[in-house]
């Protein structure tokens, strides 16, 4: 029973880590109608950036954070302002859209491995301190650490978007961007925001994911789990994106504990495709495409 728990415990940290990946699939998507396939790369480069300041510079983890989140917040708003823009301005076709963060993905994916090389780089222990034991369940600082950050950043966004007038702004423009523009709301401005919260989430799971496995370009990938996490609970629900995070990296964790490793991936997606199948919209997900 106690390495089921501990389990579970592993496995709802990996999933806080999905879930702030997911927010931003599910935050750009209630903004501007785009799933953004360059937005699992925002993962990859702050994994790769936090390495370089832990190890090079020596910045202190919370300064390296902090910094991280900042850098990815604004190369989201770049990416959007530089190479998404142009598309909607213009009003071209949706397609064109998504192709083109694909091209962006990939553009961020290859000019990180000419930086930082092909290999996987290692991060240094974020804490030298002895397992937490709890009875006979013992759990690495590690692992609380991350599950505490992100379950944080969870709790300020949702403060954000259900407390301030600039949460209430992001969610007028998602549910009817023309009408919210007729109010006033500068829904431009709003939508920057949107993608530098994504970016800024993704960037700081990015570092605190490589932590735990590795920093590489090719990273990517992991993030892409995120996306199937934001499907499970409803692809464009917020709270739908927290709670498909966690469930499948639970999922995960049990499958890999109990079964093996080698299939945690296709048990994962298994109960995912189950689950569509009989609910779907998701878990939280709105069967009129609106999704609150």
């Amino acid at each position: 029973m106690s390495q089921l728990i501990t389990q579970i415990i592993y496995g709802c940290t990996i999933g806080a880590v999905y879930a702030l990946i997911a927010l931003g699939f599910s935050m750009v998507f209630r903004a501007v109608g785009l799933l953004n396939f360059a937005h699992q790369e925002f993962m990859m480069i702050g994994g790769l950036l936090g390495y370089s300041v832990l190890t090079r510079l020596g910045l202190p983890l919370p300064v390296t954070l902090l910094l991280i989140t900042a850098a990815c917040g604004a190369g989201a708003i770049v990416l959007d302002k530089v190479g998404l823009w142009p598309i909607r301005a213009r009003r071209g076709p949706l397609i064109n859209a998504i192709v083109a963060t694909i091209g962006w993905g990939i553009i961020m994916s290859n000019g990180s491995m000419f930086i930082w090389g092909p290999y996987s780089l290692s991060y240094p222990t974020f804490s030298q301190l002895k397992p937490l034991h709890l009875g006979s369940i013992a759990l690495a600082p590690q692992y609380l650490f991350i599950f505490g950050v992100g379950a944080l950043v969870m709790v300020l966004l949702q403060l954000l978007l259900k407390k301030t007038m600039l949460g209430l702004a992001i969610r007028a423009s998602a549910e009817k961007p023309s009408t919210a523009q007729l109010m006033g709301v500068p829904t431009n401005y709003v939508i920057s925001v949107t993608f530098a919260i994504s970016g800024a989430m993704a960037g700081l799971a990015g570092m605190l994911i490589a932590s735990l496995y590795y920093a590489s370009f090719d990273m990517g990938i992991l993030g892409l789990k995120s996306l199937a996490a934001a499907v499970l609970g409803g692809f464009g629900s917020i709270p739908g994106a927290m709670l498909g995070g966690i469930a499948l990296g639970v999922i995960e964790n049990l499958g890999s504990t109990y079964i093996s490793s080698t299939y945690s991936d296709i048990i994962a997606y298994l109960i995912l495709i189950l689950v569509l199948l009989i609910r779907p919209a998701g878990l939280l997900g709105s069967s009129g495409g609106s999704v609150a």
